[in-house]
């Protein structure tokens, strides 16, 4: 999970049992990024979008509009956009492998 950089937002991945095989009850085609809304203590659920399997990290652009998540399987990282109750998909970066340990780079 991670915040933006404001402190206003908290983004997490879920794999919601995307690794598990398919007659599993638990099973689902993909995983999910979930933003919540943080007021003091509180948070509430504003947005969240289905992405690739087995995801594992999420990471803020600097101005908080922008999310990078992870997927081991698909060997991608999904690139969306936030609008302050929504997630959009906007792209996707391949990679060589999974990827793993997403960051993002302080100044």
């Amino acid at each position: 999970m991670a915040f933006s950089n404001d402190g206003n937002y908290i983004a997490l991945t879920t794999q919601e049992g995307s690794l598990r095989a398919p007659s599993h009850p638990f099973y689902n085609e993909s995983g999910r990024v979930v933003v919540f809304a943080v007021k003091g203590t509180n948070l509430t659920q504003v947005a969240d979008h289905r992405i690739g399997k087995w995801v594992q990290g999420v990471a803020w652009s600097r101005d908080g509009k922008t999310l990078l998540t992870q997927s081991m399987v698909n060997s991608a990282l999904s690139v969306l956009r936030f609008e302050g109750n929504s997630l959009e998909i906007t792209g996707e970066i391949k990679v060589n492998g999974g990827p793993d340990g997403l960051r993002t780079a302080e100044r």
